[in-house]
């Protein structure tokens, strides 16, 4: 994650680069050509495009390969914790069905807190049970639901971000190259 912040803070202060490298492409004008500080200006510029240029050829593709690796790993996780609490209502549901009375299947829902379950009505144990057993199925469902819909969320507000961050840093590489032909 660090190196996504240094490549947007890289993109960012990009300006500030390009007018520096600019600076020096406007002093080498300015000079006479034959003098000893225009060569030397000439060279340090051409020395700091050809760097900057290097730096975001790598960092585009980079971005780009960090990015995608992040989305699928946030996949993978999600998915991870999704089955990890799947698998735990699972045992939730298997530990009521095997509960054998009202005040049993009281602390087994008190302890683990399934989330909000409709009002028991007066019936037999069983259709309590089944009424609870679905009522969690339920509340297992919208809780995946809703972490899938987040992440897509977060997916949303990222992009645009995301995109400015690797489009800037090409149009900054494309401009670093172009100034380091024309040097």
């Amino acid at each position: 994650m660090w190196w996504l912040r240094l490549s947007d803070a890289a993109v960012n202060l990009a300006p500030v680069l390009l007018l520096a490298v600019m600076v020096l492409r406007l002093g080498d004008v300015l000079l006479d050509s034959d003098a000893d500080e225009a060569r030397t200006s000439r060279r340090r510029h051409h020395q700091l495009a050809s760097r900057w240029a290097f730096l975001f050829a790598l960092l585009v593709p980079l971005q780009v390969i960090a990015y995608a690796w992040l989305w699928a790993d946030s996949d993978s996780q999600l998915n991870r914790q999704i089955n990890q609490g799947e698998r735990g209502v699972a045992a939730l549901r298997s530990r009521i069905q095997a509960s054998r009375s009202e005040a049993e299947l009281s602390s087994l829902l008190a302890a683990a807190n399934p989330g909000p379950l409709p009002p028991l009505q007066d019936g037999s144990l069983a259709e309590r049970k089944q009424l609870l057993s679905e009522a969690i199925a339920i509340n297992t469902t919208r809780l995946s639901s809703s972490l899938r819909d987040q992440r897509a969320e977060t997916l949303r507000t990222s992009l645009p971000g995301t995109l400015r961050v690797l489009v800037g840093a090409a149009i900054v590489g494309a401009f670093l190259f172009m100034l380091r032909r024309q040097i």
